[in-house]
């Protein structure tokens, strides 16, 4: 039996801008995705058993989220048994998620889970595939999956992610804040929020190739300026708590920036110092 334990990391939104619609329906995007440091645990263990088949037991500490084909991770462990089941042999994979990522919550917690998944029995079953590769593969079960392969699989914590948002280029960036995540209690439908943009009238456009470059030379002042979600223009509307929430962090707080991640409900807010986000976050919590 071997085993591997791979950090599933959160991320965060510092632009989203929606570019077109495909024929398919699915939404052209433009968005600056970066890594955060919360992250689950994810364990994933491989014996080799005299069978046929490869079975797959997944568990998790959060009672609530499905431990079968709906889950992703679940689904990224059958993807890889589909590709390289064949070369592999017979026996069990074993995977348990340890969540500290909020669920429904716009980070790519779930994502990330899968990615994990894909990382881990790459690296168990010494398949060799590279970052590029997992990342196409990862492209099969969901528009976040790459971008969380990617800062798992190398050094890299931002991206500009393109198309349906599976569409990577990295980008090296030593932006670093101290961050607060607020998430109310209920979680939003990235499928509603998508097809309410299309009636939105979008004002507010990040600039993103002055965000990329800005985010190359550290120009903060032309990073926040360009820190624009446009989904915003939906969810902030149609769940007035999460405006609230943004309201309160914006009215209450010395954050430096204030914005939502995703299509929500997160918001995130951005601070010099690790210090002054606990302080912000011990007010939130009141």
């Amino acid at each position: 039996m071997a085993d591997i334990t791979i950090k599933s990391y959160g991320k965060v939104n510092l632009s989203l801008d929606i570019c077109g619609i495909r024929e398919d329906g699915y939404h052209v995007l433009e968005s600056i995705m970066h890594k955060i440091s919360l992250c689950d645990d994810v364990v994933i263990k491989w014996t080799s058993l005299p069978q046929d088949s490869i079975d797959i037991n997944l568990t998790c500490n959060k009672r609530f989220l499905p431990t079968d084909e709906r889950n992703l991770a679940y689904k990224a462990a059958k993807l890889m048994i589909d590709a390289f089941g064949d070369k592999i042999g017979g026996g069990q994979v074993d995977i348990h998620i340890e969540k500290h990522l909020p669920v429904a919550a716009g980070l790519a917690g779930g994502s990330g889970n899968g990615a994990a998944v894909l990382i881990g029995l790459n690296r168990l079953w010494e398949l060799g595939l590279d970052t590029k590769r997992l990342c196409d593969m990862g492209a099969a079960l969901g528009a976040d999956v790459p971008f969380c392969i990617l800062i798992q699989n190398t050094k890299y914590k931002c991206a500009l992610c393109e198309g349906t948002g599976t569409e990577l280029t990295p980008i090296k960036s030593k932006f670093k804040k101290a961050v607060l995540l607020v998430k109310p209690s209920f979680g939003v439908s990235t499928k509603e929020v998508y097809q309410g943009i299309d009636d939105c009238h979008i004002e507010d456009r990040p600039d993103t190739k002055a965000l990329v470059q800005a985010m190359k030379e550290e120009n903060q002042e032309i990073i926040y300026e360009n820190m624009v979600n446009v989904l915003e223009e939906y969810t902030l509307k149609a769940y007035e708590e999460v405006q609230q929430i943004k309201d309160k962090i914006k009215a209450e707080t010395t954050a430096e920036k204030v914005l939502m991640t995703g299509s929500g409900p997160t918001v995130f807010a951005t601070f010099d110092s690790l210090a002054t986000a606990k302080k912000a976050c011990y007010r939130m919590r009141k």
